[in-house]
């Protein structure tokens, strides 16, 4: 079984942690976070909390979190957040880099 994965880089550049990304993505729900955290199980203001993570706070998001997320809300990018910081490698990322500055080079006229 192989599996294909539509992927646009960048998202562990702009979150350094999943968590970080799953809070912003709750935000982009087209449901609001009331509703999102209702669907799991958990007040507004708890779900506030774990995804804050504040270290005076013993509330924390866990991965039962992170997988009734995905479940309840259907999205997945956070799961593609994972792949990009574990399974793409920094050199296809450096020549993903490379190749952009090429591009960009080439856009450029000489005199």
């Amino acid at each position: 079984m192989q599996l294909a994965l539509d992927f646009e880089p960048g998202r562990t550049r702009n979150y350094p942690t999943c968590r970080e990304y799953v809070q912003a993505r709750v935000h982009q729900q087209k449901s609001p976070q009331k509703a999102i955290a209702a669907d799991m199980d958990y007040s507004p203001s708890h779900l506030s909390r774990k995804l804050s993570q504040h270290p005076d706070d013993s509330a924390r998001f866990t991965l039962d979190d992170l997988e009734t997320y995905v479940r309840v809300t259907g999205d997945t990018e956070p799961v593609l957040w994972l792949v990009e910081k574990y399974l793409v490698s920094e050199q296809n990322d450096r020549i993903a880099e490379l190749e952009a500055e090429l591009a960009r080079l080439k856009g450029v006229t000489l005199s």
